[in-house]
């Protein structure tokens, strides 16, 4: 919140106990360099200032000692019974007792919010702080180690949970968990140790989102959770089960490339507990493990439907064999489709024999509609053979597509498109497609305004 010259005139016709109130919510940045322009009553304003935010930037701009420094004297100065926020990011080498002394202060002050970035060290929060911390809403921490109690008093209205770089236990988890009945959000970002994520919250009237990224060690996650909304999901292939009954409505699955043996079984299983989500991002290893095989001693088809699925985003990325074909037989599943997000990411389909003599001919010979697909974008699209396959699909099958996209790669170079070509594929794609409302775009970038665009950013774990 910036208050410009006039405004800060315009403040001066308020009440007092207003403006000292609006000075509280501003960060501690804002409201000193604001204060400090207001009439002399208001300048000592800051001091009770609610929201401690030391955010990366002054990590950067200040060295360590000049940054504890600062915090400290804002600390010491401060005369208001509450603090909301306190967002640090420092290093901690040789000021571990000030960072002691300033979480003290935060649990006297009832702190909602606490977001401790440590870089380089670790820095372990001991089970007082947290047992004092009754109102704290939102726990974000980077490598901390944090210790609790098995009962802990405190954290009974946390209700978001990130946790970044930390090693951590199943037991420190399944403390969390089962002690903090408000959680919504729960985040596992590289974390090491942990192997095994239990998120059992039959009785949550809550919890809603579940996102874990890069733990390395972590070997399952089991979930019943009949309010969970949102589960993503970021590593190498494990077993995930889902319970029965729960209504996820998006979820995202960018499982890493592996080359060791995957059980189809276990690939078929998480399929069907993610069968009624609305919106689902993947990597082509679902497609894969739901490919034509040897089922049951008969050469088939898994047995499977996406009965609510409206969106679907497929990153080509850590791809063994897939090819149009098998996403073809992917989308046959998926009769509620209505907008599809491919991102080829450098990949070419391999167009070996086993497509030669008989995917091809079967996808020919399908008959199969998108009865309902509405919008379809392929980023880092060359316009090779291959490709165009991929089109070609699309575009005889949708009986009511509104718009396909192509996006090409940053790299113009690796493009096959020119220019003077536009005609000659415009023809092609008029031939191919069903419906003559479908129209085909090229787009130098992705455009946000006029793009339809997905759920899911590839990039979310960059907000961390």
């Amino acid at each position: 919140m910036d208050i410009s010259e006039n405004q800060s005139h315009s403040l001066v016709n308020l009440p007092e106990d207003i403006i000292q109130n609006i000075f509280t919510f501003l960060p501690i940045k804002n409201a000193i360099v604001t204060s400090s322009t207001m009439a002399s009553k208001y300048k000592r304003s800051w001091r009770y200032n609610r929201r401690f935010l030391f955010n990366i930037e002054l990590y950067f701009m200040y060295t360590k000692q000049d940054l504890a420094n600062i915090v400290d004297h804002v600390f010491n100065s401060h005369q208001g019974a509450e603090i909301k926020t306190f967002q640090l990011h420092i290093n901690p080498d040789g000021i571990e007792v000030l960072l002691k002394k300033w979480l003290q202060i935060c649990t006297q002050k009832d702190l909602e919010d606490l977001d401790l970035h440590i870089y380089r060290s670790n820095f372990t929060i001991e089970f007082s702080v947290f047992n004092a911390l009754h109102k704290l809403k939102t726990l974000k921490l980077v490598r901390c180690v944090i210790q609790l109690p098995e009962v802990p008093n405190g954290l009974k209205f946390l209700n978001t949970i990130s946790l970044r770089s930390l090693h951590i236990t199943e037991d420190v988890f399944n403390v969390l968990i089962t002690h903090c009945k408000m959680l919504e959000v729960v985040d596992l970002v590289d974390c090491s140790t942990i192997k095994k994520v239990n998120l059992i919250v039959r009785e949550s009237k809550y919890f809603k989102k579940l996102r874990i990224a890069r733990c390395e060690d972590l070997e399952e996650i089991e979930i019943d959770s009949p309010t969970l909304h949102s589960f993503f999901y970021q590593g190498i292939f494990l077993t995930i089960q889902i319970a029965q009954g729960m209504q996820l409505y998006e979820a995202s699955l960018i499982f890493k490339p592996s080359k060791n043996y995957i059980q189809s079984t276990k690939l078929e299983a998480l399929v069907n507990d993610l069968s009624r989500v609305s919106v689902l991002t993947i990597t082509p290893l679902l497609i894969e493990g739901m490919t034509a095989r040897i089922r049951d001693g008969v050469f088939r088809e898994a047995q499977y439907c996406f009965v609510n699925l409206k969106e679907l985003q497929i990153f080509m990325n850590g791809t063994i064999f897939c090819n149009p074909y098998d996403i073809f037989s992917f989308l046959k599943n998926c009769p509620s489709l209505m907008k599809l997000f491919i991102d080829l990411d450098g990949y070419q389909f391999d167009f070996g024999m086993y497509w030669e003599m008989h995917q091809k001919n079967l996808l020919e010979n399908c008959n199969h509609k998108f009865t309902q697909l509405k919008f379809a974008v392929i980023r880092n699209f060359k316009f090779l053979p291959s490709e165009l396959e991929l089109v070609k699909l699309i575009l005889q099958r949708g009986t009511i597509l509104e718009r396909l996209v192509f996006v090409p790669p940053k790299k113009r170079t690796r493009s096959l498109f020119k220019r003077e070509d536009a005609p000659k594929y415009e023809e092609i794609f008029c031939s191919w497609r069903l419906s003559t409302s479908t129209r085909v775009m090229l787009h130098d970038k992705y455009v946000e305004n006029t793009s339809p665009n997905p759920t899911h950013s590839k990039f979310w774990l960059d907000a961390y």
